[in-house]
Order: C-alpha cells, then structure tokens, then sequence
C-alpha cells in the first residue's frame, strides 16, 4: 500500500521546485521531506525526484503525482457529500494541476478559475505553454487536463472541443506607413521587425501561410510574455498575431491597425481531462465549456 504522507511531500516538491518550499507548505522540516522521499523512492524502487534548481520529478515521479492528485480530488469529492454544518472536514481544498496555452491564460481562462475557486472551493496550480504542447503535460503525468490544440485524445482523458481563438495581424499606423508604405506583401513581412512569443510559436508562419500562400523567414522580437507582447504591438515594436478577444478595443480606437480585415488564424482548442477525477473535475469541466461558450469563437457544426 502507498503510504499517502509520503505522497503528499511528494507532491509538494513536485509543485514547489524544492524541498525547502515543500517543507513550508507541509509545516515539517527540510530533513523531514527528503527522509520521506528517500522512503518512497526505496518502496517504489525507482527515482522519483531529480535533486537540482529546481528539482523535477521523473517520469516514475509524475506517475505518482498525477496519483495523488487524483486522490486528492476524489477526497474532496467525499468531503463536500459527507460534511453538515460544523463540520471538521470544512475549509480542505483540493489543488487541480491544469496545463494553459499562455493566450487562454491571458484572456479568458481567469474567468474559469475564478468561478471555479468561488463554486468548487478548489485551488489550482497552472502550468503555461504554447497550445500546441499543452497536452504533452497530460502524457507526462504533470497535469490532470489542459486546454489544447491538440486533437488527439490522451490516453486516459476525455476531449471536448470547446471552440476557436481568433488571431488578428496587427500593428500600430505609424509602423505600417513606415514598413508596409508599398502594401503588406511578404517581401515587406521578411524585412520588418515582427513580435514572436518563443520559439515553439508557429502563429505568424500560420497567417502568412493562410494569407499569401507562401513562407516567410521573419526578423522578430521574441516576447515569451502575453502582456508585453501586447505591450510590444501597441508600443510599434512589431507587427504580431493576437487574440482578437484582446486586440479588438485597440482596433476600435485606432491605436491598432489589422493588417488584413477578415484574415484571422482560428486556432480550434479542446479541453482534456481525466477520466478517473470525480465529479469536482466534471464540474469545473462544466465551467470550462460555459466560458469557453461566452469567449471563444463556435466551431463549425
């Protein structure tokens, strides 16, 4: 039998990146963690947890984290049905590790956690990356759902298609007149500066693809940050690609240009989970697909 103490220092390393910051959140000493550690990895026979800065979990590691969560979420599950007023159990939350594409992170999935952590009573512990690598984070055991643009169910979650972010290519009028004088061509996108958020980032090759039938070799600014990527386009940095849920008011009043009227990127995004996380999970998943419902672009039926 696992020993759940163990687990749950576990865990807590695992989310803290170290076993001072686990000690913290569990009240018990450095030499406590690392001696319960040290004991499960000699029961389950394997390494669990690279020692570094920060540490990381193995792939055995994960295995057991994404266990204990689960748990932890079926714990609270019990909880909320077995408790009456006054009772003991009152006040535990359970912490949900979710894998976000930054752009949903950054403009509607604050309104999911907030009507989540108001309505479930859950904690989350959020992990960022680009939507086209969200879902590595489920195959790995590092996270118990993602939003995705990944279509290919994972083994041992359920997919659900939650709808379309759209990205507008946009610019400031004065970074226009002065790179695109002769119109907005693909010579003219080679040469001037274009904002990049990293370089996972495929969605300028996307547009260009989708616009003028062609590739481009960009000269960007890499701005692995939603706010000053934004902050990069309003600020006549770049030209960039963004959310048009969020560069829509700066079109409106003219501090931004959209370089091609009716030429979005629509990035189709699907909400993984795990089958075995209980109901708090299939109702934060309901909350998933109201907002996503409200924010997102409807896929073609």
């Amino acid at each position: 039998m696992l020993d759940y103490d163990l687990l749950r220092a576990l865990a807590a390393v695992i989310r803290e990146g170290s076993f001072e910051g686990a000690a913290e959140v569990l009240s018990i000493t450095p030499s406590a963690v690392s001696q319960r550690i040290k004991l499960l990895e000699m029961r389950v026979g394997a390494i669990l947890v690279v020692r570094g800065r920060p540490c990381t979990a193995t792939a055995a590691g994960f295995q057991l984290f994404r266990h204990i969560e689960q748990v932890q979420l079926l714990e609270h599950d019990l909880v909320a049905n077995l408790q009456g007023e006054g009772s003991q159990l009152a006040g535990q939350h359970a912490t949900i590790r979710i894998a976000v594409n930054a752009d949903s992170l950054s403009t509607w999935f604050p309104k999911v956690v907030s009507r989540a952590a108001n309505e479930l009573g859950i904690l989350f512990d959020i992990v960022h990356d680009d939507q086209e690598h969200t879902a590595d984070y489920l195959r790995k055991g590092e996270a118990l759902a993602a939003v995705t643009a990944d279509a290919v169910p994972v083994h041992g979650f359920r997919i659900v298609t939650i709808g379309s972010l759209a990205y507008v290519a946009v610019a400031t009028p004065k970074f226009i007149a002065k790179y695109f004088s002769e119109g907005i061509n693909v010579k003219a996108l080679n040469t001037s500066p274009s904002i990049i958020f990293d370089r996972k980032d495929r969605i300028s090759d996307n547009w260009i693809r989708a616009v003028f039938n062609s590739t481009a070799k960009l000269t960007p600014h890499y701005m692995s940050s939603f706010i000053g990527y934004q902050q990069a386009c309003i600020d006549g940095v770049g030209w960039g690609l963004l959310p048009d849920i969020s560069a829509r008011p700066y079109i409106d009043d003219g501090t931004l240009v959209e370089m091609k009227p009716g030429s979005n990127v629509n990035v189709p995004l699907h909400w993984q989970y795990s089958v075995n996380a209980g109901q708090t999970m299939r109702a934060l998943s309901v909350i998933v697909l109201d907002v996503a419902r409200e924010e997102l672009m409807a896929d073609p039926a």
